[in-house]
């Protein structure tokens, strides 16, 4: 939710009541169209959105011929194809279609898994005249996931004190998401310095929830040692008892919008037409935007432990253990707008000396040091500054705000000596930006955790610092320069809207109460490792801590001067208490640690077969009961290590020339056949906590697994 995604200058918005991962579905990105997506971290420019971490702006292509292609494997298949009609009027259609059943049958719960995804999206332009473009964009997404749980069997535990959860269930979960996107644009380039473009879109989603499962659960102790006969067996029961859960969720949601974005060069046009930028570019926008929600809830869990209901209630009474009724409306209205001028500035130097080192290996292995001097008829080296002020408006709670934001590049004069011999400008950047970034709250974060909609709720807040460089290099005299990229941030953040993860599912708790930091490192390596296959590694660092207000707890002790546990404890003579100050805890999404790498590779002599190994790592995330007590969610999941596989053949591999191939082949340009093995290790990673509590008070956190190794087979056509 703090993140932004463009297609094509559309926002793009994800369904709002997604629970758990199966029920995902496939994003509104389809790959087969993509021709180009930029990424920031953070500090990015005034132009783009409202929100506090980052932007991924996708750009799909523009047909030049026609063209297609078609995926088959067994999770299911995927189709498009492309075509400039003449050179006024082109199109792009693809349809996808997923059954992730095989997938999910190898989670640790088994039952009728039926996930059903399927989605269709074109684009067209439209050339009106030579400067006039008109575009459409449209998108239907059909999520159909159902579900009906037989039995799940988890172990966890320690060495110490192994313990299994088994259950048995009842009854079956249906879930369905309907999104809808309509949009269109106009570009005009009304002349070299001039142009202008008007968008709107309508997002429309209509979302169910329905569920009714019983679920029978035996907690048993297992037998830890190998000497024993019963070693791994069950060894006696701690807890027995059921849960219901229920829910009658609905949503729906329409969302208008319209935008307008203007563009103005200053250049400086010469008698003999040449144009050049003399002072700069300004580029303006604004955009209003409705939107009408209808939320209906009705959602309640019943626990009983050996016989009791929980919460404990009179006889004559049964309380349930979690109830969310509500009925929401939420109609609104909000608009913002930015301002931003970007410049270049060139500084020449005529007759420049470069001096370049080269390093090579001879036969023997020696290694030999060649220097190159030069000079450089005019050498160029770049400054650039972009700076912008974004200003908005929400009604719902008659918020506004400014936001100044600016960056800063460099681009120094460094040469290189290609394969060659020739001299060559290295593109090499480095980069600051700062600036203030308000997210105005949208439907989620207004909704509380018992259904209340909190229109009171204000923008959360942050001041971004981001630096980095971006590095083009030679190395082992390949064809393409490898690139590195790095950068560091630091962000401060206040009115923070806290949240909390259950399962995937985000829960906000409607108010302005918490600050936070949020700082880090990220780093990417990417190009031809193995000649001719490009490969990327990746590193991550991050911390991301809140201090909550009004979070101070007490804790008691008893006669004893023992910290009083419920269910744990058996003198419960209160004779003292203690405040505890939690300060600065971990934000859901605080993992110090990642790193994820794509290696690719031919295999030799018969290069026609590839591999494709992928690795990512992450520390652990964390978590707490689910009592909504923030201060609780210090624990820690297992890290997650995932490595996949993959065997692919390239029937066209060096065979440009359609004579050289069979003939079933010829109308191809592309024909592959791959083998892939997800999670090879077959590691048991963690998704989330599945909490029982017995009469006592005490809580089991059972852990949710990820899938296991699976395999699939798939067949890739391009034409």
């Amino acid at each position: 939710d703090e993140n932004l995604v463009y297609v094509n200058g559309f926002q793009i918005y994800r369904p709002f009541l997604t629970r758990t991962g199966q029920q995902e579905g496939m994003s509104f990105i389809n790959p087969a169209l993509v021709q180009n997506l930029s990424f920031s971290a953070g500090g990015f420019a005034a132009e783009y959105g409202d929100r506090l971490s980052s932007v991924l702006d996708i750009t799909y292509r523009k047909p030049s011929e026609f063209r297609g292609s078609f995926n088959v494997s067994l999770l299911g298949t995927s189709v498009h194809i492309e075509d400039e009609v003449n050179p006024r009027f082109d199109y792009m259609f693809a349809a996808r279609y997923q059954d992730q059943s095989y997938v999910l049958n190898s989670l640790p719960v088994e039952g009728a898994y039926q996930p059903r995804f399927y989605d269709l999206q074109f684009l067209t332009n439209y050339a009106i005249t030579e400067n006039l473009t008109w575009s459409v964009l449209g998108h239907f997404s059909s999520n159909d996931y159902r579900f009906a749980p037989v039995s799940q069997e988890t172990r966890f535990g320690t060495i110490n004190q192994a313990l299994s959860f088994r259950v048995f269930f009842e009854g079956e979960e249906l879930t369905r998401f309907r999104t809808a996107t309509g949009a269109t644009s106009l570009k005009w380039d009304v002349n070299k310095r001039t142009n202008l473009e008007l968008y709107a879109k309508v997002f429309n989603t209509d979302e169910n929830e329905t569920f009714d499962i019983l679920g029978e659960y035996f907690i048993n102790e297992v037998e830890t040692d190998p000497a024993q006969e019963e070693f791994g067996d069950s060894v006696g029961t701690i807890g027995v008892g059921a849960f219901l859960d229920h829910a009658r969720n609905r949503l729906q949601a329409t969302i208008y919008s319209i935008r307008h974005v203007g563009e103005y060069k200053f250049l400086k046009v010469t008698e003999d037409g040449l144009d050049y930028d003399e002072k700069g570019v300004l580029r303006w926008g604004i955009s209003a935007q409705y939107e009408d929600f209808k939320d209906v809830l009705s959602e309640w869990n019943y626990v009983d432990s050996a016989g009791y209901s929980l919460p404990q209630s009179p006889a004559s009474s049964i309380e349930l253990f979690n109830v969310i009724k509500a009925e929401n409306t939420l109609q609104t209205f909000r608009t913002n707008g930015f301002a931003q001028y970007s410049r270049t500035f060139n500084t020449f130097k005529n007759n420049f000396p470069i001096e370049i080192v080269k390093r090579s290996v001879d036969s023997l292995g020696n290694k030999i040091k060649t220097i190159h001097r030069d000079t450089i008829a005019r050498s160029r080296a770049q400054f650039a500054f972009n700076a912008g002020l974004r200003g908005g408006y929400t009604a719902f709670n008659n918020e506004l705000y400014l936001t100044p934001r600016a960056i800063l590049s460099y681009f120094p004069r460094r040469y290189y000596l290609d394969n060659e011999g020739n001299v060559k400008k290295r593109f090499m950047r480095l980069h600051a930006s700062s600036g203030l970034y308000y997210q105005p709250p949208f439907y989620r974060e207004l909704r509380r955790f018992d259904g209340v909609v909190a229109t009171n709720t204000l923008s959360q807040k942050s001041f971004h610092f981001v630096s980095g460089i971006d590095y083009a290099f030679e190395m082992w005299e390949r064809e393409s320069q490898f690139k590195f990229t790095g950068e560091v941030f630091y962000k401060y953040l206040w009115d923070v809207n806290p949240y909390e993860i259950d399962n995937v599912r985000t829960r906000y708790y409607g108010e302005n109460s918490a600050i936070g930091h949020s700082y880090g490192l990220d780093m990417n390596l990417h190009g031809e490792f193995i000649e001719g296959t490009q490969s990327f590694f990746k590193m991550g660092l991050l911390r991301a801590i809140e201090d909550l207000n009004n979070d101070d707890y007490y804790t008691y002790l008893n006669t004893e001067g023992v910290e009083i546990i419920p269910g744990f404890t058996f003198n419960d003579t209160i004779a003292d208490s203690v405040l505890n100050q939690p300060g600065f805890i971990p934000k859901p999404t605080d993992q110090w640690f990642t790193f994820a790498t794509l290696f690719q590779d031919r295999m030799p002599s018969v290069e026609q077969f590839t591999v494709q190994f992928g690795f990512h790592y992450g520390t652990r995330l964390p978590y707490g009961p689910p009592d909504n007590n923030r201060y609780k969610d210090t624990l820690r999941q297992k890290a997650y290590f995932r490595a996949d596989i993959g065997f692919g053949y390239d029937f066209l591999y060096k065979r440009p020339n359609k004579e050289d191939r069979k003939p079933f082949l010829r109308p191809f340009t592309d024909v592959r056949l791959n083998f892939e093995v997800f999670n090879l290790l077959g590691i048991n990673n963690v998704l989330s906590q599945q909490w029982i509590q017995d009469t006592q008070g005490r809580f089991f956190a059972i852990p949710n697994y990820l899938t296991q190794r699976r395999f699939n087979l798939k067949i890739i056509l391009r034409w």
